[in-house]
């Protein structure tokens, strides 16, 4: 059935928190006529916002629905049919929330006990859109501002200490030689703040922060001129801070607490919107279920900016999870690059530059899916492209 490349047309989502110009300035694209923000590009199959196959004249789903084995391959029923990943460009003006995503195990449970409870996706109170985990990598394509993964505990400790608030040195003086168990109570504990007391510790934090050059103290004086009091704009101080160059990149997996602060990038997820929120927000916040679902070890915490491993012209990012795997490729004139290597449907996006393949021409900001049942094919040109595919 397929001959070529299927080619998508792409979704901006409009969040508040997002850009206006800098997608379509990045990737060279046309910007869309609205005044909206344009915060994310969705690349992929995800029924929230699928990429239309243009040749095809329909949704992305619902292709791929139609012709499981031809686009996914052999193992589709490992992927429920469904192609196991979402790209996206991504792009902050200001923070967004404080956010953790659920094991697999802990997705399956929580969304089928949310549709027994008679709690749908639309629903305010939904925690689970879907029964699928949502491991994450963050690739920076302009100077990115991060926050991720709970700091060992002397650190915290240390970077409580700044606050100058006897609540916060009692925590510290614990922390300092306590478990991941202290982590978790003194997580359980912000997250349940009095309002009262919480206004009183924000009000203190300022008067610290405004006459501090301490990067931690200034970031939380940025969060509050955005949310107000909001026991979010503590997290600079509890949260491991990262300033990623271009090129860089982090891996979020199950449980590990993060939030994104400013910068441009591209992000690549399991094919799931599943998002606990806790804090920077005025949405729903289940502080039980989030408690309950973030990782406090240590080693669940510890997280490293990468630059991939370079084999020839092709960068490659380690992603310990088979649903998507993430790879730049960079072609001069002289190079090409043999698709399909995987068995499966691949995506790909062009970054840069332009390439041809089978005859078709991608532009900067252009994308196709590499159908499983085509053969490889050969991509040439001159252009900086991401690659996406699965481990099933």
């Amino acid at each position: 059935m397929f001959s070529k490349p299927i080619r998508l047309k792409n979704n901006f989502q409009n969040y508040d928190w997002g850009t206006f110009n800098e997608i379509p300035r990045i990737l060279g694209m046309e910007k869309p006529n609205t005044e909206l923000p344009l915060a994310e590009l969705w690349v992929g199959a995800h029924p929230k916002s699928p990429s239309f196959a243009v040749d095809e004249d329909q949704p992305l789903d619902a292709l791929i629905a139609s012709n499981p084995i031809e686009i996914l391959g052999e193992n589709a029923s490992k992927m429920g049919n469904k192609l196991p990943y979402l790209f996206k460009i991504l792009s902050a003006r200001k923070a967004l929330s404080i956010q953790v995503h659920p094991t697999k195990a802990q997705a399956v449970e929580g969304y089928t006990q949310e549709r027994k409870n008679d709690i749908e996706g639309n629903h305010a109170q939904c925690n689970y859109q879907d029964d699928n985990h949502k491991p994450e990598l963050i690739y920076a394509l302009t100077k990115f501002s991060a926050m991720a993964g709970f700091r060992p505990n002397r650190e915290l400790a240390k970077s409580l200490r700044l606050l100058q608030h006897e609540q916060f040195d009692q925590w510290a003086d614990t922390l300092a030689i306590g478990t991941s168990r202290d982590v978790e109570a003194f997580y359980g504990w912000l997250l349940h703040l009095d309002l009262d007391l919480l206004k009183d510790l924000v009000e203190h934090a300022l008067d610290i922060a405004k006459t501090s050059e301490v990067n931690e103290l200034k970031w939380l004086e940025s969060l509050y001129q955005l949310y107000g009091i909001d026991l979010g704009i503590f997290f600079p101080l509890i949260l491991n801070l990262f300033e990623l160059k271009p090129g860089q990149a982090l891996f979020l997996g199950a449980g590990c607490p993060h939030a994104y602060l400013q910068g441009t990038g591209i992000e690549i997820m399991a094919n799931s919107d599943n998002v606990l929120r806790g804090g920077l927000t005025s949405k729903h916040m289940d502080r039980k279920e989030l408690v309950k679902i973030t990782q406090y070890t240590e080693q669940a915490n510890c997280i490293h900016p990468q630059l991939g491993e370079l084999t020839q012209h092709v960068r490659s990012f380690e992603i310990p999870c088979p649903d998507f795997q993430f790879e730049l490729i960079n072609l001069k004139n002289e190079t090409h690059y043999i698709t399909s290597s995987s068995a499966s449907a691949e995506l790909y996006f062009v970054v840069e530059g332009q390439c041809e393949i089978l005859g078709e021409c991608y532009q900067q900001g252009e994308s196709f899916l590499m159908p499983s049942a085509l053969k490889a094919a050969v991509i040439t040109g001159q252009a900086q492209i991401g690659r996406v595919y699965t481990q099933f």
